[in-house]
């Protein structure tokens, strides 16, 4: 089976060496940086190359779009124009979905398409990323559109080798749900950071005597700035409810703080220790 993934950082680069470790497929990687062909070629995380998506789409029975958001959009209308197999299956693996399905929708309702997101992924960032072992028991969330309801099926014994746990979803519902808890931990992570630069001064100056707590919050405030820009832009009037949710649970701390409610401080604390002891 010939396989196109299209965008070999962290996710593309670990969907790939997967699939192309299966005799049966041989998988194309598409990128244009011309150091990441070089490397993914290397490594035997694909079997071919190419730095354009066009020359190697038609012949493809599945393509699979790894890169940011925009860049899906922008691959989803060049696919529209191409003569491509009538049994193609085309996935994504955007993190945000609204924008992705509606072009779907519009440009390419007369193939199989099935918008596709893991909740898997690192802070890491590039090929150097990839890990065959990434995906293994992530929920996948896998949207349909009407011709791509029949290939669900094929779809899912294809990624097997992924090990991922999927999920079909609607496209509101998953949106909304990114937006609290994926998008929202990203803005606090980098609001944290700023935060602290802006009171303490430079890393050098307090760096050394963070512990575990400021890490772990802000960990993933070392994530691609570019991507996650895609990411919060793309799924904006959700993640806009969702932060004014978050602002609000912060004036809630402060107003205690400030009226130095010893009893609803607790309360807060322990609404929040209960949540997360169930999660």
């Amino acid at each position: 089976m010939n396989i196109v993934v299209q965008g070999l950082g962290e996710m593309g680069a670990s969907l790939a060496v997967c699939l192309n470790a299966q005799p049966a497929h041989h998988v194309i990687g598409v990128d244009q940086d011309p150091n990441t062909l070089t490397l993914a070629l290397a490594q035997g995380i694909v079997a071919e190359t190419a730095s354009q998506l066009a020359p190697v789409a038609t012949q493809a029975d599945v393509i699979i779009l790894a890169t940011p958001v925009t860049g899906i959009i922008q691959a989803l209308q060049t696919l529209a124009a191409l003569p491509l197999k009538s049994d193609v299956i085309i996935t994504d693996t955007g993190s945000t979905k609204r924008d992705i399905m509606a072009v779907a929708a519009t440009q390419l309702a007369h193939v199989a398409f099935i918008g596709g997101h893991a909740m898997a992924g690192t802070h890491l960032s590039g090929v150097t990323a990839a890990n065959p072992q990434l995906y293994q028991q992530a929920l996948y969330f896998l949207i349909p559109n009407q011709k791509g309801q029949a290939a669900l099926s094929t779809l899912q014994t294809l990624l097997a080798p992924l090990q991922a746990n999927f999920k079909t979803i609607d496209t509101t519902t998953h949106d909304h749900l990114m937006a609290m808890i994926s998008d929202v931990p990203h803005i606090a992570a980098f609001a944290l950071m700023n935060a602290a630069v802006k009171q303490l001064g430079d890393v050098a100056d307090f760096g050394q005597y963070v512990a575990g707590g400021f890490k772990d919050t802000t960990r993933i405030a070392a994530s691609d700035p570019k991507l996650w820009t895609d990411v919060l832009m793309s799924n904006q009037a959700a993640v806009l409810a969702s932060t004014q949710q978050l602002m609000a649970e912060l004036t809630a701390f402060n107003q205690a703080l400030a009226a130095q409610d010893t009893d609803q401080l607790l309360r807060l604390i322990q609404s929040a220790q209960k949540a997360r002891q169930h999660l």
